[in-house]
């Protein structure tokens, strides 16, 4: 089901968005440029989390991993990121995850570790075909919400 859209009236007088801080372009406002890129700053402010640890397709067979950062119990791990991942071709489903230290594995035969027997950040599963990526699942979506365990 489609998400339902303010009237256009109420679109139109929007000034800004009170969460993020986005502001709204005016009707009427030049150079409209401008405007648009101030629109897109603070949309790729507000943004920057959201990329966090997000893998993505270089092209071929190799991905990337986005720098982030995430808690394992009460210390915080930190990933630098990396690029020219080569992944196997033909595979239904690959694996990619940080271990509890940080470590990118690249898992192309069985699937994620279970929780929380071994602890884990999941970034996505990843199908190959005929030399290139066909598609990247997100599964960082089960860890935004994570409270460190005490002690």
């Amino acid at each position: 089901m489609a998400e339902v859209y303010p009237s256009d009236n109420d679109l139109l007088n929007l000034e800004a968005d009170t969460e993020t801080g986005v502001e709204y372009i005016p009707t009427g406002v030049a150079p409209y440029y401008l405007q648009f890129r101030k629109l897109l700053y603070r949309l790729l402010l507000a943004l920057k989390k959201a990329n966090e640890l997000r893998v993505y397709d270089e092209g071929g067979l190799n991905v990337g991993v986005k720098a982030g950062a995430f808690w394992t119990g009460t210390t915080l791990v930190e990933y630098v990121g990396s690029y020219g991942n080569t992944l196997a071709d033909d595979k239904a489903a690959i694996y990619i995850y940080l271990d509890s230290s940080g470590t990118l594995v690249i898992n192309e035969y069985t699937s994620f570790p279970e929780m929380p027997t071994t602890p884990h950040v999941r970034l996505a599963i990843v199908t190959t075909a005929a030399g290139d990526i066909t598609s990247i699942t997100d599964c960082r979506g089960g860890h935004s919400f994570t409270i460190p365990s005490a002690g």
